[in-house]
């Protein structure tokens, strides 16, 4: 769709988050590639920060990066109204056409000011993940579910992730399964090198992930321990920041695996951990997508990971990288083994995953299915 002489509609991105994750990098390509698509992106972040962070978002130097507009708003709790009063000013002084927003905590803050807007609202859209276990998990989704009845369109990662709301008719005919997609720019570093990891000297194991739960850092942990049995040249990367750091390393030294496990915090450079490992690990308990399962695949490196929520979706058992049940470093320590000892085995499925992702997940396809479902919004009006 040729749209470049025509004026664009605008997309406000409402997102919450402490750093770069896999749905930060993927709103910055839908600002990045909507445009042919008659839409132009813009993005605000609240962001609560904690004590040793940075004042300002990575995401908002990365979004200048690319020339999208962007603001930095306060995450914390009691400044809730102050973002709120911004969002409706900013509403009601701008043409927006869409309010997208991306996580449970955007959507309260998207229905409370669009309630306030005198003149017509933009459509609302959210981006729904819901993705850690637990009781207060739950009451949130329960609330969120509540809000997003309010929202003209939804969207989903995976076809995984959209059995999250066959509990609620009424949000299942809204949702429309929109995945990431792969361009060069989103294999290219999100900010400065953190400098390259330190040589392994034999083979080398990662995981990308925040250091919460659901990722289960644990299990990967647990199997690392036997897989070092067979292979004690193997070494282990974690790649990730999070609360769970401090237990994880507690963990690691318990079990004896301080001299193969390295920890190698937040990176700007997840493309460059990745091509660098022999084997990628996602050991979630629960996964709507993952990102770096997915970045891992169209680099084409072989990925053992846990058959839940949209990863089977992505990975194909046997054909474009290993399944395994969730919460069993047994299975997951017996793949990894199985991946470092045939190397044939790995570079095929590394291939033919490349292959899969490259073909499958295209900027043009993640473009015309997020203009369609925009469009979709905005007759709801």
């Amino acid at each position: 769709m040729d749209t470049m002489g025509a004026s664009l509609l605008k997309v406000l991105h409402l997102r919450q988050s402490s750093n770069i994750w896999g749905p930060e990098k993927w709103i910055l390509d839908l600002c990045r590639n909507l445009p042919p698509h008659g839409f132009s992106g813009e993005v605000a972040i609240m962001y609560r920060r904690s004590r040793g962070e940075p004042a300002e978002h990575p995401l908002v130097a990365a979004a200048r990066a690319q020339m999208t507009p962007v603001t930095q708003l306060d995450g914390r709790l009691p400044a809730l109204p102050q973002s709120v009063r911004w969002l409706r000013e900013k509403l009601q002084g701008e043409e927006f056409s869409i309010l997208h927003t991306h996580e449970y905590k955007t959507d309260l803050l998207a229905a409370f000011a669009a309630n306030g807007i005198l003149r017509r609202p933009p459509a609302l859209v959210a981006t729904v993940r819901h993705t850690e276990p637990g009781l207060q998990m739950g009451l949130f989704q329960g609330l969120d579910s509540f809000i997003l009845h309010r929202f003209d369109r939804l969207t989903v990662p995976s076809r995984g992730a959209l059995q999250e709301l066959k509990r609620w008719p009424k949000l299942l005919r809204k949702a429309r399964v929109i995945g990431h997609a792969v361009d060069g720019a989103s294999l290219a570093p999100s900010g400065p090198a953190a400098g390259p990891p330190e040589p392994a000297g034999g083979p080398v194991v990662s995981i990308v992930a925040r250091l919460q739960a659901v990722k289960a850092h644990r299990v990967f942990l647990e199997s690392a321990r036997k897989v070092l049995r067979k292979r004690p040249d193997a070494r282990f990367w974690i790649a990730g920041d999070g609360e769970l750091r401090g237990k994880l390393e507690t963990l690691t030294s318990q079990l004896g695996l301080t001299s193969a496990v390295s920890f190698l915090g937040y990176r700007n450079d997840i493309p460059n951990v990745l091509a660098s490992s022999d084997v990628v690990v996602c050991a979630s308990s629960y996964e709507s997508f993952c990102r770096a399962a997915f970045e891992a695949l169209a680099l084409g490196r072989p990925v053992v990971a846990t058959s839940v929520g949209g990863l089977p979706e992505i990975l194909r058992d046997g054909e474009t990288g290993v399944l395994v049940p969730p919460g069993d470093p047994e299975s997951m320590a017996a793949a990894i083994l199985r991946l470092l000892g045939d190397r044939e085995l790995a570079h095929r499925l590394g291939e033919a995953a490349r292959k899969f992702v490259r073909e499958r997940y295209t900027v043009e396809a993640q473009a015309s299915a997020m203009a369609a479902l925009y469009r979709e919004a905005l007759t709801c009006k």
